[in-house]
This record gives structure tokens, C-alpha cells and sequence, in this order.
């Protein structure tokens, strides 16, 4: 069934009536428009939205008027709390008198997101945890009847990364499952259930992959069926489907089983000197391990060390042998003694098969530092099980993001509409922007629809370039860097965003802009979100993070008026799992660099750029420092990924050409 979305979208539509600050646009009227057709049929829909588009309102339009089963799977949990908190209700709540009935829709995270009563019950009686945690668990204790499901998030006082959540929160591997003694109470259960009644279920990309994992394993399902799957954030999802279809293991899994099964065979066993005795001695040889792979690196392929490590490995399947075997003969007399045997069995299975030859296909590599080793399986390409994954559900789906598209690097034109071409022809230019995306999850059979920005970046920013910087590889490079681009900081009185491609970079200028007059909000200081609002509300301000802040910042207004990458963001080439990759392709004659490296580098370039204007009103200034992009032949292709803006390389011009762009939109 189809509705009138211009009486929704429009000037005068329900939309402009009841959000103040609501401003009609094409393009969101468009994609809302396309989702609204797609909802109808059986497709797979691929749309890159431009920034400022509003995508929210324009996909959840439809699917809330649709009165379908809808899943919608975001990149972030503090995305999926936005939409359920804040625009999901707003929406439902406007088109209430069209639909004429409630919405029902519900959030549903990770299991580790929600106390476990069991855990968290056993954790109050125990008495040797730190003044801290136990003044937390006192709070949580205090908030938890007035929580409906014990989100984590909902505990506003308690920092994310606090040592008291692991310590209340299961895992797949030591949840009891229905043997749990307050199984009926547990509100990972109630928030499922909750779940699939709604009509629409807010998750995030990582338990979407667990679920399709499951269903196409057919050993069950976390989520309810679901007629349509939108994909919001949808970039994410080639690296996230990666990771999530990788096997691993690692020493605190191990090390935890360690930790859980002492603690219960202390209390309850007679086998206790055995016990620990074993449990000493398998931790020594992790900690071996550790060493061992400290020497040689901190990443690597495991192939070329498996030889080396062998005899230790050996020893370690040997010693988690004899530990199944103990648990096994106590496991009868109590339900987690019962789940660290299973857990043995798991993890015996899982070091035996990670640490021995590498299964074709696959990318075997390790990571380690001074307290931990991570074995993973990764698989050279994930396309075609997540393509089957996808076909598994019979639903339709809907990929969006901001950063879908990247051009071909074997082309120099502008992919604009040309005179002479038919709609044949342009659609078939449109659907080769898409073809990096599309193919690392096999979708081959999509339709497409590309919307630009509704922002005129020729008259909102300026691209601003650094002269005489040296290469990135110079060990001063950083401190010339923020010489460089000091009078810039100065005169906006800070209001600048630094974006670093490494964290050893972004303490380097940590280091060199403490000495000066700046306010600065470092990533890792405080929750994401916490320096975010800290950093708007600050004069003189200066905020500095990296990967995870390429995305998800939005500061609207004069708060921002210049972003800073220090570095095109070409991935590590040292990197164990892309360095097989590109290996892999040298061996199929393809090149590595201007088919997969290149085109990675395009996406983050652009959802980087997309931090500096995010309202009508926004100006600012675009510093792309590394040389490269304007001196090698690769910065052409990387320059056209981003939207036209005006180039500057002398400060002076710079300071006159901005104030002159704000002061034409004050006389406007």
C-alpha cells in the first residue's frame, strides 16, 4: 500500500507542522519515495544519502506506514539509542492519526549489555572487590528496579568502560542458560521477547550477523522473521561481517575459565590441590605463549611462527585436555561447574584446530601484547556466505549510508548525467559506484540510488592545503603538521577537529598542543559522546580522536569550523589479513592497490570530510594536511571522492575567502 509522502515531506506536509526545525529537501523526499517501492517488493536496495540528506525520518517513514515486520541495524549502539529513543517515537507519534493504531518497536543489544541478575546477585555477596566497584554495584543495586530491562546505558553515572560490568554481565560462554535459578527474571530473555512482538526491532550490525549466523546454521534465531532489513550505516558492514564470520581464541578465554572453574571447585570439590596445581600450570604456558609471540611481533601471520610455537601449543592442548577431563568427573554436582565443562570442550577444540594449519580460504593470523594473545581465521573473502546468509531470510533489503559510492580509479570523468546518454546508460554508470560496496558482500542484483548532499559545499567550505609539510613518514611529521597549521587554530579560537589515522600520532599532538593555549578533548579521556558535548559547550576548543571518530560526530553550527586529517587513510599494508588479501589478488592479476586499497582509502576520506558541515548554515574549513593528496597521482582520484570545494594554500587568502563566504550569507 502507497501514501501520499508529499503531504508527510512537504512544506506543508506533517512533518514541517510538528518539527520546528524541520526543513523539506529532494533528496530525503526521494529516498523515502524509492524505500516506500522497495518495501512493497522482493529487492535488495543500495542508497547512499549524502550528508544532510536526513535519512532517518526518510527510511523510517515507510517503514513505519508500511505496518510490516521491519528490522532496522545500525553501526553503533548509540545510534540504536538515538532511534529508539528519540526518533522513532517522534515519527510513530506523527503518523499515529494515518496508521491509527500505536507502533509497537523495541531495541534489542548484545547479551553483555544487560545485567545478569544471577551475576550481579552472586557479585553483592562477594566481598574482596575494590572500594570502587563495590560503591558501583551499590548504585546499580539502587537504579535496577526502576530499570525495565537493565540496559547498561540506562546506569548514566557508571562509565562504559567500568571494571564492575563484566563482573554483572554473561556471556555466551558462562550464561547458565535455562538452568540459571533466576531464569524466569533475566532481561537479556525479557528483552527478546519483547522483541518479537514488535513491529519493528532496533539492533546493531554485530547481533544482526549472529543472527543470520544462526539461522543460516539453523540452530535458531535471536531476532523475530522480519519482511524488510534496513541497513543504516551500512558501510560498516563488509568489516563487520569479516570479523563477526572469523574464528578465534584467545588467552582470556581460556584465562577466564581459568578464573570461573577455581572459584568453584574451591568451594565444592575434593580435587582441589590437582585443580589448582593444573590451573597453574596452563596459565604459565599462556603466559610462555605471550612471550614467545611478543618476540617476534605484535601482529603477524601465524604460518610463518606456527613451527616455532608448536611444541608450546602442544603442551597447552595437552594441559586443557587434562582440565575437560577434571571438570567432567565434578561437573555433575553443580550447574556451572556443568557449563565450565562444556566451556573446556569449546575452547580444547577451538586452540587445537586455531593453532595448527592454515584451512584454504582463510587468513590465519595473531595479536598479542604483554597480557594477551589473539589466534583468528579470517576468511579471504566473505561475500558469498553473507550473500546466502542474506538469501536465507526471504526479506528485502535496504543498504544506506552516507559513504557507499567510490569511482572507478581507471576513470578521469565526471559521473554526472551527459547529454547523448540514455537512462540505460546512466543507470549502469550509477550501479559502477556502487560495485566496491556491492562486491565484498556479493550483491549482485541491486537496484541503486545515489543522492548527493543538499549542502553547497562550494559556498559552505574551503580546501584548505598545508605548503612545504614533510612526507607522513618523517618522524617530525606531526609537530610540522600542527606548526603548520597553528595561525589557523589561533584565529578560530580553537573550534577545530583532528582527525589521526594512528593513536600513536594523536598522542604525539596531545603531547605538543598541551603546551599551548587550547582546550583539549582527547578520545580515550572520557565516553565518545561525553567529549563530544564537552567540546561544542568549550571556548577554544580542540578535539582529537581517531578511527572510531571518522564517524558519528555531528556538531552543528559555529562550535566547528575546521577538520583536520593528518593522513590519507590508506589501511596498514603490514596489516596481516590485508596484506593476504592483496596477495591474493596479485595471484588473480588484479591490482590490490587501485581496486581495493584506493577505493577504502575514498570511503573513510569521505565520511572523515563528512564531520565538518552538518547543517545548512555550517561553514568551514576542510585541512586534507598530507602532501600526497595534491602532489601524487592518487590524490586526484582521492580529491574527486569529496564534494567541490574551493582550494587554498595561503593563509591570508584563506582568513579573507572565509570571512567573505560568511559574510555574503549575512547579507543574503
Amino acid at each position: 500500500m502507497t501514501h501520499d509522502l508529499s503531504s508527510i515531506f512537504s512544506h506543508e506536509g506533517l512533518l514541517s507542522k510538528h518539527l520546528p526545525d524541520f526543513s523539506p529537501r529532494d533528496a530525503q523526499f526521494q529516498m523515502a519515495q524509492k524505500i516506500e517501492q522497495t518495501l512493497e517488493k522482493k529487492a535488495i536496495l543500495l542508497c547512499e544519502a549524502g550528508t544532510g540528506t536526513g535519512k532517518t525520518y526518510a527510511y523510517l517513514v515507510p517503514a513505519i506506514l508500511s505496518l510490516k515486520q521491519i528490522i532496522i541495524s545500525t553501526g553503533t549502539k548509540n545510534l540504536q539509542d538515538q532511534l529508539y529513543h528519540k526518533d522513532l517515537p517522534v515519527i510513530a507519534a506523527i503518523l499515529e492519526p494515518i496508521n491509527q493504531r500505536n507502533l509497537n518497536y523495541s531495541i534489542l543489544k548484545g547479551r553483555s549489555n544487560y545485567v545478569c541478575l544471577y551475576r550481579f546477585e552472586k557479585a553483592m555477596d562477594e566481598a574482596w572487590y575494590d572500594e570502587q566497584t563495590q560503591l558501583e554495584l551499590q548504585v546499580i543495586q539502587q537504579t535496577l528496579g526502576q530499570t525495565e530491562f537493565a540496559d547498561i546505558s540506562e546506569f548514566s553515572t557508571i562509565k562504559e568502560q567500568s571494571s564492575v560490568w563484566p563482573i554483572i554481565t554473561s556471556t555466551s560462554d558462562n550464561c547458565l542458560g535455562s538452568a540459571c535459578p533466576v531464569h524466569d527474571d533475566c532481561y537479556v530473555l525479557k528483552a527478546r521477547e519483547q522483541a518479537f512482538e514488535a513491529d519493528i526491532v532496533i539492533v546493531n550490525h554485530h547481533l544482526l550477523m549472529a543472527d543470520l549466523k544462526l539461522k543460516t546454521d539453523t540452530l535458531g534465531d535471536l531476532l523475530p522473521s522480519a519482511h524488510t532489513y534496513i541497513i543504516d550505516e551500512a558501510h560498516q558492514l563488509p568489516d563487520i561481517a569479516s570479523r563477526f564470520l572469523s574464528r578465534q581464541i584467545s588467552s582470556k578465554q581460556i584465562k577466564d575459565l581459568l578464573k570461573d572453574s577455581r572459584r568453584l571447585i574451591v568451594k565444592s570439590s575434593t580435587s582441589v590441590e590437582r585443580f589448582i596445581a593444573l590451573n597453574d600450570d596452563i596459565r604459565r604456558m599462556l603466559d610462555d605463549l605471550i612471550m614467545v609471540l611478543n618476540r617476534y611481533k605484535k601482529k603477524g601471520s601465524w604460518s610463518e611462527i606456527s613451527l616455532s610455537v608448536k611444541p608450546l601449543c602442544d603442551e597447552i592442548v595437552y594441559g586443557l585436555r587434562k582440565l575437560k577431563g577434571l571438570l567432567e568427573s565434578v561437573s555433575a554436582s553443580n550447574a556451572e561447574l556443568e557449563r565450565c565443562f562444556k566451556r573446556s570442550e569449546q575452547l580444547l577444540v577451538s586452540f587445537d584446530e586455531l593453532t595448527s594449519a592454515t584451512p584454504e580460504g582463510m587468513i590465519h593470523w595473531f595479536e598479542c601484547n604483554e597480557y594477551f594473545f589473539t589466534v583468528q581465521l579470517t576468511p579471504l573473502s566473505v561475500g558469498d556466505e553473507f550473500k546466502q546468509q542474506l538469501d536465507s531470510t526471504s526479506a528485502n533489503w535496504i543498504f544506506t549510508s552516507a559513504t557507499l559510492t567510490v569511482l572507478s580509479n581507471d576513470s578521469k570523468v565526471n559521473y554526472g548525467v551527459h547529454l547523448g546518454e540514455n537512462s540505460e546508460q546512466q543507470l549502469a554508470k550509477e550501479k559502477s559506484l556502487f560495485t566496491h560496496f556491492s562486491s565484498q558482500l556479493a550483491l549482485n542484483d541491486c537496484e541503486v540510488l545515489k543522492l548527493e548532499s543538499p549542502f553547497d559545499y562550494s559556498q559552505q567550505a574551503i580546501l584548505y592545503a598545508p605548503q612545504n609539510l614533510p612526507l607522513p613518514s618523517d618522524d617530525l611529521y606531526t609537530a610540522s603538521l600542527i606548526r603548520a597549521i597553528l595561525p589557523v587554530m589561533e584565529w578560530l579560537e580553537g573550534r577545530t577537529f583532528f582527525l589521526f589515522t594512528s593513536h600513536r600520532a594523536m598522542q604525539e599532538a596531545k603531547a605538543i598542543l598541551q603546551t599551548m593555549d587550547f582546550q583539549l578533548f582527547v578520545q580515550g579521556d572520557a565516553p565518545k559522546q561525553q567529549l563530544v558535548e564537552q567540546f561544542k559547550q568549550t571556548h577554544n576548543a580542540i578535539l582529537l580522536g581517531t578511527s572510531s571518530f571518522w564517524e558519528g560526530v555531528d556538531v552543528k553550527g559555529q562550535a566547528l569550523s575546521c577538520v583536520v586529517i593528518d593522513k590519507l587513510p590508506f589501511a596498514s599494508p603490514y596489516e596481516p589479513v590485508l596484506q593476504t588479501r592483496i596477495h591474493s589478488m596479485k595471484q588473480m592479476g588484479l591490482n590490490a592497490f587501485s581496486q581495493y586499497q584506493l577505493p577504502q582509502a575514498g570511503m573513510a576520506l569521505k565520511q572523515g570530510a563528512g564531520r565538518l558541515i552538518r547543517d545548512i548554515g555550517d561553514y568551514g574549513i576542510l585541512i586534507v594536511a598530507d602532501p600526497r593528496f595534491f602532489s601524487q597521482s592518487y590524490g586526484y582520484y582521492l580529491r574527486k571522492t569529496l564534494p567541490e570545494m574551493p582550494i587554498e594554500t595561503e593563509f591570508c587568502q584563506l582568513q579573507k575567502k572565509f570571512n567573505d563566504m560568511q559574510l555574503t550569507d549575512e547579507t543574503d
